[in-house]
């Protein structure tokens, strides 16, 4: 299968280099060449602006303070005195100061614009990207989300891409500037004189050396430090969507010390980082306050010596000795945050480049209209290699797993957060996994009822997830109208199936939100009919704010039954031709269920429907009954004729009157 490609997302780094994620990372503001060129222009426009200051410090010393003016001071006076319209010191110090005065405000205003255009390339680049990396989880198939841990992947999209934010932010525009800037500078010193520039810059090859040690050191540290923040996220995911069943077995300090073992991962994987930055950047300075030391004795050694070297130029190289060694300082730390940003970068790249694992056919057709004939044809599945996925299969008679497309958004989500702590606790698997549907084929006519009963575990629930292509048979088919489902686009096929699952997920959004979610476009009138539909209405219409009443998150202000009504009513509003229905009374209140049986009747007529159940009261309004058991069909008929031969769904459809024997019966 496919799906065994991506197994672990945590390969990936140890195929591409350092080197390729950072260009791979630069292509991405491609979109916003035209953008960075505008930057680069008006930062290229303010850089000789920057740079002049010395040259008055030059001019001021040689030409009016000593009076002995060397070739470039020569060349600034006739500038500074306009051509020779002025003349005495005073007036020649005024210009010259005026000169440095009016080019800085113009190296002010144009580095100003560079910074904010640039700025402004690195968040849009950041949207995109994190809209990107959204786009691509929400496409990926739920076998792929279910091997995930949602912490982790909410680390990846939320604190990885925050991490590339602050590169981006404030590291591109230094690389550019200070980088742009340095070479500039050499050019000037190095023609100015040659020999106290070489010796300037002679000690900065140790900076050199020390940051290519520095970054084989602290490229692992970093990688593990995004790795530990992952987990920390993790840990906080599953304890706060969990945080009913810890309360309940008093486990508040077990789970506080498993959150600090996971912060404690990250906190030694920064120490570490730490102490590399504090090792290296002490040197660094050092060895860059030597330009220093031998600027200034080269220089007098020159000057002592008559050596063609002036008191102004040193003052000048002085004054372009932060301009050599403040962009290596600087450079070190971007490069700091450069190493980050790759680690972040690589566990990104890590979602993006994840196999799509149940792409649509190249020939793959949209339909727009079905009868909604069904059939599964000797259809044989299993879960391959995953150990999550399958160990959620064994609970799917109690845990609805299968998403509908008029809420796909909302059951992916709470589907994905049911299902990621369990990937923490299953550590091994047998090799070999047996199938959970063997051989299974079963027909399903336009607008028939059909109930999958059996006991729990025996495949009712990974019926659906076919029916709906959250996952393709290994074997087998799955047919739409006589259309294998894998020829039919997904979207396409999803828009004519709603779901109403034992749990219905429900976003921290209105109710008129969520019961439009399959319908945005429905009118008000629209909405009250489907609430209506579903008996829905009298308590929604109770409530202070009516349809604009908010229902927290995953629906915690509302019963069990009332959020069901609200999955109802989302149905009816969809208007699907294919409904599917799993357990959807088993977690809901007595006094609720009969409301909502009323309501799932209406839902029902005129539509094909498919629906799991140990509720008998369900069961017996099915056309057929399909009884599943081991993953292989053993029975099939109408309920009377099941009830006629078959002793095990005799004792199923009693066990309404008689719950301790329907616990014996699942």
């Amino acid at each position: 299968m496919d799906g065994m490609k991506m197994d672990s997302m945590s390969t990936m780094p140890h195929l591409v280099s350092s080197t390729g994620i950072f260009k791979r990372l630069l292509s991405l503001l491609r979109p916003q060449a035209r953008k960075i060129a505008l930057g680069l222009i008006l930062l290229f426009i303010s850089m000789p602006a920057e740079l002049f200051p010395a040259f008055v410090w030059m001019y001021v010393t040689d030409a009016l303070i000593v009076g002995k003016p060397t070739a470039p001071s020569l060349f600034l006076g006739q500038w500074f005195s306009f051509g020779g319209r002025i003349n005495g010191w005073p007036a020649l110090l005024v210009s010259a100061l005026a000169f440095m005065l009016v080019l800085y405000l113009m190296y002010e205003l144009f580095s100003t614009l560079s910074r904010n255009v640039m700025e402004r390339v690195a968040q849009r680049f950041i949207l995109e990207l994190r809209n990107r990396v959204y786009r691509k989880l929400q496409s990926q198939s739920l076998a792929y989300l279910q091997r995930q841990k949602t912490g982790d992947l909410m680390s990846r999209a939320m604190g990885d891409v925050d991490e590339l934010q602050s590169f981006t932010v404030n590291g591109i525009d230094v690389i550019i500037g200070e980088g742009i800037m340095w070479f500039v500078t050499v050019a000037v010193v190095m023609a100015l004189d040659w020999r106290v520039a070489t010796a300037s810059l002679a000690p900065l090859v140790v900076v050199y050396l020390l940051l290519k040690v520095f970054n084989r050191r602290v490229a692992p540290i970093y990688k593990a430090a995004r790795d530990r923040a992952g987990d920390v996220s993790t840990r906080l995911q599953e304890n706060l969507a969990g945080v009913t069943v810890i309360k309940i077995f008093g486990r508040e300090k077990q789970e506080a010390a498993r959150f600090r073992a996971a912060t404690s991962g990250y906190y030694d994987q920064q120490i570490k980082a730490i102490n590399a930055r504090s090792l290296f950047f002490p040197f660094s300075r050092a060895a860059g306050f030597l330009t220093n030391v031998s600027m200034l004795g080269v220089g007098a050694y020159l000057i002592l010596t008559n050596g063609g070297f002036t008191v102004g130029k040193l003052l000048m190289f002085r004054a372009y000795w932060w301009r050599l060694f403040g962009p290596i300082q600087t450079l070190a730390r971007v490069n700091d945050m450069v190493q980050r940003a790759i680690a972040a970068a690589r566990r990104i790249f890590e979602v993006l480049d994840a196999h799509d694992e149940m792409p649509d056919a190249a020939d793959a057709r949209r339909v727009d209209e079905v009868r909604g004939d069904l059939e599964l044809c000797d259809v044989t599945f299993n879960y391959g290699n995953e150990p999550q996925r399958a160990q959620s299969t064994q609970r799917e008679e109690s845990d609805s797993t299968a998403p509908s497309s008029n809420n796909v958004v909302a059951t992916a989500d709470s589907h994905l957060r049911s299902t990621s702590s369990l990937s923490a606790s299953v550590s091994s698997v047998p090799s070999v996994v047996p199938n959970v549907l063997d051989n299974v084929s079963i027909q399903i006519s336009p607008g028939q009822t059909v109930a999958l009963c059996g006991p729990s575990g025996g495949g009712k629930s990974t019926i659906l997830n076919l029916l709906l292509r959250f996952y393709d048979p290994v074997s087998g088919s799955v047919t739409l109208d006589g259309i294998d489902v894998r020829q039919i686009q997904r979207d396409s096929l999803r828009s004519h199936f709603a779901l109403v699952q034992q749990e219905s997920f429900l976003f921290n959004e209105s109710i008129l939100d969520n019961i439009r979610y399959g319908h945005p476009q429905a009118t008000m009138d629209q909405v009250v009919a489907a609430a209506h539909a579903a008996n829905a209405h009298g308590f929604i219409s109770a409530l202070p704010n009516g349809y604009a009443t908010f229902v927290g998150e995953r629906g915690v202000r509302l019963s069990g039954g009332q959020k069901q009504r609200i999955s109802i009513a989302r149905a009816f509003l969809a208007n699907p031709s294919i409904l599917l229905l799993d357990e959807p009374t088993s977690s809901v209140e007595p006094d609720s269920e009969a409301a909502i049986i009323a309501a799932l009747d209406r839902l029902m007529t005129g539509r094909t429907t498919v629906l799991t159940s140990h509720r008998p009261s369900l069961i017996n309004q099915a056309d057929v009954v399909y009884v599943i058991e081991g993953g292989r069909v053993i029975d099939s008929g109408s309920p009377n004729e099941l009830r006629q031969r078959s002793e095990w769904f005799s004792r199923f459809m009693k066990s309404a009157e008689q719950p301790q024997e329907a616990e014996a019966v699942n």
